[in-house]
């Protein structure tokens, strides 16, 4: 297998594009974050982005992607996931050998965290078993008092507070969502409320891709949970993605997050494969 480094998106896309899109649910999060930096090449950080594929010049096997300070994020299609997950360590190890995690499907991270532990002296620290969803309907569920509208520039600063208590409540850093600046997504105006007299939770468009787009940092601050504010602002931000054009809608959730599994099965969310995050330390 051949070893092949990008450190533009544009170049990146035009070797694995027809790959990433043969499943556009699975592959979303690379997809749609490189689709993002051919826009604005440091949309998630100063530092230049980095893309690695592993494969032939007609047949990739497997990508890699990262935007430094955040995780490595990686996909394989086909091949021996054994001999893949070990290249992929070899390939980020000679670029970062100290990353501070890595999101994947189950199978290849699994396998690749053992190599990884093994050849840079880390340990895990953290373990997030996730899954994937599709929506290509919502669901007719009943709406909570108030109304669905897009977010504006003057509410910024209460919209960074909650973008912060949202990373917080998922494990402290921003993981697999690098969007943890909520600024360019309020001036895209991609940050939707739902609002009962005032905003009382919130939820993001993200990482487009040909015919889907993913539903990201849905928070409702602790004191307003229970009252459906959520529900009613994922089913109807999911419901504005459709009308605009795109077939589907994907989502990450935490497996250890019963409630907010419910609700997204409940809009219509389906469960389409298994992804794991790990976090890494220093023995």
């Amino acid at each position: 297998m051949d070893i092949k480094y990008y450190q533009d998106a544009a170049v990146f896309l035009k070797h694995v594009r027809k790959f990433l899109t043969q499943d556009e649910t699975r592959y979303g999060l690379i997809l749609g974050i490189a689709n993002a930096l051919v826009r604005v090449p440091h949309r998630f950080g100063q530092e230049d982005p980095w893309f690695c594929s592993i494969g032939t010049e007609t047949k990739i096997n497997a990508v890699v992607m990262r935007t430094p300070p955040h995780m490595a994020i990686m996909a394989c299609f086909s091949g021996d996931v054994e001999a893949i997950a070990e290249e992929l360590a070899t390939a980020i190890s000679k670029k970062y050998p100290d990353i501070p995690g890595v999101v994947g499907d189950k199978e290849l991270a699994d396998i690749f965290v053992k190599h990884w532990c093994g050849k840079n002296d880390v340990t895990i620290q953290s373990t997030m078993a996730q899954c994937i969803y599709r929506l290509v309907k919502v669901n007719n569920v009943p709406l909570a008092p108030g109304r669905f509208r897009v977010a504006t520039m003057a509410e910024k600063e209460l919209l960074q507070k909650w973008a912060h208590a949202f990373h917080v409540d998922i494990g402290g850093q921003a993981r697999n969502e690098p969007e943890a600046d909520i600024i360019p997504a309020l001036k895209l105006r991609r940050v939707f409320l739902w609002v009962d007299g005032k905003p009382v939770s919130m939820a993001l468009k993200t990482r487009a891709t040909d015919n889907g787009m993913s539903v990201g940092g849905v928070y409702t601050p602790p004191e307003l949970r229970g009252k459906g504010y959520a529900t009613s602002c994922v089913a109807e931000l999911s419901r504005n993605i459709l009308q605009s054009g795109k077939k589907f809608c994907t989502l990450y959730t935490d497996l250890a997050n019963p409630t907010s599994n419910s609700i997204y099965k409940k809009i219509g969310y389906n469960e389409v494969a298994d992804s794991v995050e790990y976090t890494f330390k220093k023995l």
